[in-house]
């Protein structure tokens, strides 16, 4: 299974990053917070604190049960992390993801920008609203094509500093697909109980202790299915293609097809269904 650069970003931004002002959006409907033109940084660091998650991607992940389906939302800026203990005067460097790849540094300021609830970020613009009691932050930019002001919503995964920077992103997508409790019989028979926990940990399959959704697709040749991967960063690891439906979880092995550009569909090896 293809290794995510995140983890290796990370550590490379602490060193030398590079600001990217790409981004490509949907309209935002909420209503915004009143925040005065005098930011109280006091008050809105609770607020902002966190690992933030592109919104539309994950609702396609869901709805269609499919990171591959959603690959065309996973573009431009898809995560960022807000870590309010770096900040120092009126501002802050915060870890930007792009794409599900890529990572940089955007600069966030505490002075008033010109939408509403909104302050400095990066070439645009955050604002802060709240949909239903939870808090959603909205990146606005000015589409150099269109001239006109594009907006994404991005959704809170993580409270505290992630260990890397798609730990968010990895989060909601476990939870929304994978995260549960299942039931596996084998060709004897044995009914084996397996939970799989959002933050990327498996138990009593197969021996495996972590799991790990390819999320970043159709960047290299043979990125064409949805793929699973357990023990990923460990000297034996194993992965599959998975498909959903309804309440089942398969597992299939893959093989290239003729000239190696795609991998398609070989034997179903593991039925899991999970337990309501």
């Amino acid at each position: 299974m293809k290794k995510s650069l995140f983890p290796v970003l990370v550590l490379a931004l602490l060193v030398a990053c590079k600001s990217s002002t790409k981004q490509s959006t949907k309209d935002s409907t909420t209503t915004p917070l009143e925040v005065a033109p005098k930011i109280d940084i006091e008050n809105i660091k609770s607020k902002i604190q966190g690992t933030w998650v592109k919104k539309a991607y994950i609702d396609k992940v869901i709805e269609t049960k499919s990171p591959l389906a959603a690959v065309d939302e996973a573009s431009d800026l898809t995560t960022f992390v807000i870590n309010t203990d770096d900040i120092k005067g009126d501002s802050l460097k915060v870890l930007a993801g792009w794409g599900n790849h890529d990572g940089s540094e955007l600069t966030l300021k505490f002075k008033a920008g010109k939408q509403p609830s909104s302050i400095i970020f990066g070439a645009g613009e955050l604002g802060l609203s709240s949909v239903n009691g939870a808090n959603i932050l909205t990146y606005y930019r000015l589409d150099e094509k269109s001239k006109k002001t594009i907006a994404t919503q991005y959704i809170k995964a993580l409270s505290q500093k992630p260990n890397e920077l798609g730990e968010g992103t990895y989060y909601l997508v476990n939870k929304g697909l994978i995260a549960g409790d299942y039931t596996m019989t084998d060709s004897l028979g044995v009914i084996s109980k397996i939970n799989f926990d959002p933050h990327g940990k498996v138990s009593s399959f197969l021996g495996y202790k972590t799991y790990n959704i390819n999320i970043d697709l159709n960047s290299d040749v043979m990125d064409n299915l949805d793929e699973i991967g357990f023990d990923s960063f460990s000297k034996d690891p194993k992965s599959y293609s998975f498909k959903i439906d309804a309440d089942t979880l398969k597992l299939y092995d893959t093989r290239p097809n003729a000239d190696s550009t795609e991998l398609v569909l070989d034997k179903l090896k593991y039925r899991l269904v999970r337990v309501r």
